[in-house]
């Protein structure tokens, strides 16, 4: 919007508060209240608190930014301004003490008005009014003014009629005075009659999507930008992780690390200013974890301002701890805790217009660039970096992660210190330990140690079963030594049994022992046959838990059992499941998760498989139908009784329902997509299956839900996903799709304030929206129901973030990015599914003119004014290749299909041919007179037609580099080229505002396409090459039968 349209809509709210005032004070010259309409007085007690909340509105868009919503602002404005006017006519026209009474005065002038002509129906729509614009924008006003527009909206809704139903046809000598009538009013209150045409946001006027609308929080402080920093970062909390483990494992024994704090290696490592990386590797149950976390807690101790620790734990079975960008993220939330001051790495990517982060911090290679940042920017002289089980993380790139530690994470080894811990892992072996600031030490290598360590944590053990049982000093011995005995030095072993041993009478403790066996498979083996065999409800409960805690994606909480299983378990008897499996899983807390990864390794195995493949099959499918059914039963309204509609998820109370939803409204998709061609997920999926209905019925409180769990983001994936699982079934693909519509446009709304999806994001979606059209009867708060545009608006979401022009823009072949080349000399890559900018590209020294993608979606190249073709890592946004040779700006760029080869064309005339793997240049094709501004390969790789401004079109050999045919009859520039996928045919649009249709094989001309009034940009053929479509500068698309 203009800086001149944004002056009009401070004129409104000046003009309505001018004539506001004019009315009060209208009113407060009136000495003789005499036959004043009581209306009338009790309206006027409203005027003060409207040129309130007026005046809030003028500061409030006196301080907005982005101009797209000072413009929504308009039409309820308009809206407001008419019945201002309105009002001030009949308090100028009945106020006055002489002429005809107040009451016939009255009745004229509301006639004169109109049906909406009453005096407190006057009010209330202006109130209705402002309530609109406070629902849109809850920041327009104070916490105060919001309630006090709520009573004065009450207050006027039980004003009894002033004036009878009819008023306005009534003949002009009806008159009602003194509480006498002469015209009967009708039964029942009429109080609420709102004007008509008010309408908050026609046609135009709409901001759609996640990337235009901006949040109206207004962030003033670096605290502020912080605080939001690292809530979209969504950092695991390392240290909440730790003493998580140490709750779980057993009490880590002063001395068992001491072997290790002596060890040389480790040693050279802590204090040494050339060893700068530690690789402690062991397998299963050695102790891996208790060693991290006793390292961890000595170095804490030793901590002084000179020294930071920061560390990160993964686990396998939780689907937040066992990714790179989780690692990175608990290392960076660590970092910048204990050193406030590198918190500006992450405020400096903030962009505080859109409130989001200006580069794709969901990549873990742009989290590792900004870690490695801090790590530079950090002024302590030492920081230890502790990585916990690395063989847990279920990341393909560990490999790459481990390589750009050791290239880019040592070159500071007095300061930055790496301990990394793992099972052997190949990765490891490969990438580790290559140079002499590199050392390892093995477990099994350090078995003498281990077997010490061992010893000592029997012996506590054996210590505490006798303070539990009254052993005795005999038996307690004899415990100790057949533990040792059968231990194998596994830590895990031991522990496992001691546990088993707590449910054990004394006299049955040996016994018990000698019959388990020694290594961990063959004891898991053991204790799951026995699972297996006992009371039939007991057991399925069991299978069913541990099946379910297989397959889910995070450990699960007590109260989400039940809508994993299906089954209505109370907790004593899920109390009763978890005791009866304390050798695979455990409580902690309210939290159920396995007891080791080697836990969940026997279950998964032939072993484990073979046992749950005899009970009835429960799966993927099974855990997702069971969620929405929890779902569908238990999701309502005002799912945690929010008080108002501007409540955020601050304030919400979390009880027992809100704790059992989380895990069903984060993960049903997930499931249901695992399994998607199965017949029972397919059967889902149909018009009345459960999917259907859940989403007719219960979309609106699941969006509120997972607001409330701040995993909206979430939604937009699921919902994608859904979309793409129901393109056989059109009525719920119509409606899923409309449901992505309906959140892109009110996402910000909905994610700051959960409530608002009942009103705002209902009544100001368009009226053809199904989600609307569904779920009218849940509108919270509103009386007023705004007009709306009729269906959703094309454009879906607009991506702002260049401060130039916009030169060139592609999509991916996979659809999930969009690139764009701009004036300011950059590269933006965008997520299509957000809109959110994943990564800027900076490296040229003009504007980018032309960008491609390649086939496989991997790479991206651009030219530009500074005569240059970048490559460039479309995952990464790393710079691969410069591309040098053109004499001018590069206007025109393409991949061939197989990526093998680039082709350019420039201002300097020529089309130039480039190897992509080496960026050599192959050949340099010549003939044109003229700038090349259009260029593409022709499907089967084997030509490139060109178009340049000699208004020719050229055909080349791309394997001899030989021009083979011109193609002429273009009066004007060729700006657009298109090859048909059959190779047959190529289409040309020219500034002569035609589009020519030729002959690939004779270069005859078969066709001249008139009909555009403005100069052809763009061509393209249909897939089955039967059809063109051509855009113009006259703003219009046209699509051509190319056979005809």
């Amino acid at each position: 919007m203009s800086g001149a349209e944004a002056g009009l809509v401070l004129g409104i709210i000046s003009a309505i508060i001018s004539i506001i005032d004019a009315t009060k004070k209208v009113y407060e010259a009136v000495e003789d209240e005499a036959g004043l309409p009581t209306n009338f007085k009790k309206s006027a007690t409203k005027l003060p608190l409207i040129l309130k909340l007026l005046e809030y509105a003028e500061e409030y868009v006196n301080n907005e930014t982005d101009e797209s919503i000072k413009a929504a602002f308009t039409p309820t404005l308009e809206d407001c301004k008419v019945q201002a006017i309105h009002l001030q006519e009949l308090f100028e026209k009945v106020m006055p003490g002489e002429g005809d009474s107040r009451w016939d005065r009255y009745m004229k002038a509301a006639r004169t008005i109109g049906k909406g002509g009453r005096v407190e129906s006057l009010v209330g729509g202006i109130l209705d009014d402002l309530q609109l614009l406070a629902t849109r924008f809850p920041e327009i006003t104070t916490l105060e003014g919001k309630d006090q527009l709520a009573t004065a909206i009450e207050e006027v809704t039980k004003m009894e009629p002033s004036l009878p139903d009819g008023f306005e046809q009534t003949p002009a000598y009806a008159h009602y005075v003194g509480g006498a009538q002469n015209v009967q009013l009708g039964g029942g209150n009429q109080y609420n009659n709102n004007s008509t045409g008010n309408q908050l946001n026609g046609p135009g006027n709409q901001y759609i999507g996640t990337n235009h609308i901006v949040n109206n929080h207004k962030i003033t402080t670096a605290d502020d930008i912080d605080r939001s920093c690292l809530r979209s970062l969504r950092c695991p909390d390392t240290l909440a992780v730790k003493n998580r483990l140490k709750e779980n494992k057993d009490k880590l024994l002063p001395k068992s690390i001491d072997w290790i704090l002596q060890d040389p290696k480790y040693i050279g490592w802590k204090d040494g200013d050339d060893v700068c990386l530690l690789w402690i590797k062991g397998g299963a149950g050695k102790g891996k974890t208790m060693i991290s976390i006793g390292l961890i807690e000595r170095l804490l101790c030793l901590q002084d301002e000179s020294t930071v620790v920061t560390y990160f734990f993964c686990q396998d079975t939780d689907y937040e701890l066992k990714t790179l960008d989780a690692i990175i993220k608990g290392l960076i939330l660590q970092l910048v805790t204990q050193q406030i001051d590198l918190k500006e790495s992450l405020r400096r990517r903030w962009d505080t217009t859109n409130e989001r982060f200006d580069e794709d911090i969901t990549s873990w290679r742009t989290l590792w660039n900004i870690f490695l940042e801090m790590l530079g920017r950090c002024k302590c002289p030492r920081v230890y970096v502790i990585v916990d089980a690395l063989d847990e993380c279920q990341d393909d790139g560990m490999a790459d992660l481990l390589k750009l530690i050791v290239r880019t994470g040592l070159d500071q080894p007095s300061k930055v210190k790496w301990l990394l811990t793992s099972r052997p892992l190949d990765s490891a072996e490969r990438e580790l330990l290559a140079g002499s600031d590199q050392v390892g030490v093995s477990l099994e290598l350090n078995q003498k140690h281990l077997s010490e360590v061992v010893k000592t944590y029997i012996a506590s053990k054996a210590i505490e079963l006798d303070r539990r049982h009254h052993y005795g000093p005999t038996l307690r011995q004899k415990v100790a030594t057949e533990l040792a005995a059968k231990a194998e030095d596994t830590m895990l072993w031991v522990s496992l049994v001691c546990r088993r041993l707590e449910s054990v009478d004394r006299d049955n403790a040996l016994s018990t022992i000698q019959d388990l066996p020694p290594d961990l498979p063959n004891y898991y083996r053991r204790v799951f046959n026995q699972l297996n065999e006992g009371e039939s409800a007991l057991v399925k409960g069991c299978m069913l838990l541990l099946k379910a805690m297989m397959l889910a994606y995070r450990p699960l909480n007590v109260e989400e059992v039940s809508s994993v299983t299906g089954l209505s378990g109370e907790s004593v008897a899920i109390e009763a499941w978890v005791d009866r499996c304390a050798s695979f899983i455990k409580r902690r807390g309210t939290d159920i998760e396995f007891v080791h990864k080697s836990a969940r390794d026997y279950l998964a195995g032939t072993g484990g498989q073979a046992i749950f493949d005899s009970y009835e099959h429960y799966g993927h499918g099974e855990i997702a139908l069971n969620c929405l059914s929890y779902l569908t039963k238990r999701l309502k309204v005002n799912l945690v009784d929010l008080p108002r509609p501007d409540s955020t998820r601050e304030s919400m109370k979390m009880n027992a329902l809100v704790v059992s939803l989380d895990y069903a409204a984060s993960f049903w998709v997930r499931h249901l997509e695992f399994v998607k061609q199965t017949m029972l997920i397919q059967n889902a999926l149909a018009e009345q299956g459960e999917v259907g209905i859940f989403l007719h019925t219960r979309l609106l409180e699941w969006l509120e839900c997972l607001s409330l769990f701040d995993r909206l983001p979430n939604a937009i994936e699921m919902l994608s996903t859904l979309t793409d699982m129901l393109k056989q079934n059109a009525p719920l693909l119509m409606l899923a799709q409309d449901a992505t519509r309906f959140l892109l446009r009110h996402y910000p709304t909905i994610a700051t304030w959960p409530l608002q999806i009942y009103s705002s994001a209902i009544v100001f979606s368009p009226q053809t929206s199904v989600v609307r059209r569904n779920n009218l009867d849940k509108l919270m708060w509103l009386r007023k129901v705004p007009q709306t545009e009729d269906s959703w608006a094309s454009l879906i979401q607009t991506l702002t973030g260049h401060s130039d022009s916009v030169f060139a823009v592609a999509f991916s072949p996979d659809k999930k990015r969009v690139a764009s080349g701009s004036g300011d000399e950059t590269i933006k890559l965008w997520d299509t599914r957000t809109g959110n900018l994943q990564k800027t590209l900076t490296g040229h020294l003009g504007e980018v003119l032309a960008i491609a993608f390649s086939r496989d979606s991997k790479q991206v190249i651009s030219g530009s004014t500074d005569k240059t073709i970048k490559l460039w890592d479309a995952r990464t946004g790393d710079l691969q290749k410069t591309l040098l040779g053109h004499l001018g700006a590069v206007l025109a760029i393409a991949f061939s299909l197989d990526s093998k080869q680039i082709a350019s064309g420039s201002e300097d005339k020529t089309i130039k041919l480039w190897d992509t793997r080496t960026g050599n240049l192959q050949k340099t094709l010549t003939g044109h007179l003229g700038e090349v501004f259009s260029i593409v390969f022709s499907p089967d790789s084997k030509q490139i037609v060109s178009g340049s401004t000699d208004e020719t079109i050229k055909l080349w050999d791309i394997r001899t580099g030989d021009l083979q045919k011109t193609l002429a009859g273009h009066s004007g520039a060729v700006l657009a080229i298109a090859f048909s996928l059959d190779s047959k045919q190529i289409a040309s649009g020219s500034n002569d505002e035609t589009i020519k249709l030729w002959d690939a094989k004779t270069g005859n001309l078969q066709k001249t396409l008139a009909g555009h009034l403005g100069l052809v940009l763009a061509v393209a053929f249909s897939p089955d090459s039967k059809r063109i479509i051509s855009g113009s500068t006259n703003r219009t698309i046209n699509l051509w039968d190319s056979l005809l």
